[in-house]
């Protein structure tokens, strides 16, 4: 299988932050589950040593699963940030990275969209600062053996991400691809998958709901908000985005791990939210 399914820890999040699992026990609750792999966000074990990392990556393994890296924010460029600030924290994730045999490293830029929106300057100064970085860090991550990917973190839009990329060099960087980011950014996703898929390694799948805000008397509505939900509980055209995602990966090798946000700190639901969604997958993925 070309799309190698998977979970990212991310969905344990808030039980994780409580202490009331640990990342050994997620990645027990990840194999359980039937996953290939785990993104691990490296915020979620940022207490544990690099021998540490070194021993929950073995347990990973025992466990059939393959363990990625998940770094955090770049900086932000509109705000001051010197690329040196970026390039700083991927040479500290490389190294956590590489503790946990990690092939990649997922970034994401300092920005969402919809903060910045009607300032143009802004986001053209937020991508210049995002090359800059991922330039600088290059060097570092060809010599780790590590492949850094950006995220389509709500933040640029595709053309903007292909821009990147080719300024960076499609050698050295690739996109780390949200199959549901995309509205978001007000563009639609199965498009998006399709430009950016052959530039992409890895990637999040998640799915959504939209919930109306109605006025106090029920009238009319204010707007709407949209919600977060496992692959499979919403209404995301999961069908068309992992077609398109198919034919844009080919026969290369692609990490796709759900992206669990919808998550509380005292409820242990994701055993029996994330085997349906992963079983719709493998159903889409093939």
């Amino acid at each position: 299988m070309a799309i190698r399914l998977g979970v990212d820890t991310l969905c344990w999040h808030l039980r994780l932050e409580t202490g009331s699992i640990s990342p050994s026990q997620v990645l027990e609750e990840a194999a359980d589950v039937g996953a290939e792999t785990i993104q691990v966000n490296l915020h979620h074990v940022r207490g544990l040593e690099l021998e540490e990392l070194e021993t929950l990556a073995e347990r990973g393994r025992d466990l059939g699963l393959e363990l990625l890296a998940s770094g955090d924010f770049l900086g932000r460029g509109r705000e001051g940030d010197e690329p040196s600030v970026g390039v700083g924290r991927i040479e500290a994730w490389l190294e956590r990275a590489l503790a946990l045999g990690s092939p990649l490293l997922r970034v994401v830029s300092g920005f969402y969209r919809a903060d910045l929106a009607g300032r143009p300057e802004l986001i053209e100064a937020e991508r210049r600062y995002v090359c800059a970085v991922l330039r600088g860090s290059a060097p570092a991550a060809e010599g780790a053996g590590v492949r850094l990917l950006l995220e389509n973190h709500s933040d640029f839009t595709a053309s903007e991400y292909e821009g990147i990329v080719a300024d960076v060099g499609s050698e050295r960087v690739g996109v780390f691809l949200d199959l549901i980011n995309p509205i978001a950014a007000l563009e639609d996703p199965v498009a998006v998958v399709e430009r950016l898929a052959p530039l992409a390694h890895a990637g999040h799948v998640k799915d959504y709901v939209f919930r109306s805000l109605p006025t106090d008397d029920g009238y009319h509505r204010r707007g709407f908000e949209v919600l977060y939900r496992y692959p499979g509980e919403g209404v995301a055209d999961l069908p068309r985005l992992l077609a398109a995602l198919r034919r844009g990966v080919g026969e290369r090798s692609f990490f796709l791990t759900v992206e669990g946000l919808d998550n509380r700190a005292d409820v242990a639901d994701q055993r029996e939210r994330l085997a349906p969604s992963l079983a719709r997958l493998r159903e889409l993925a093939t």
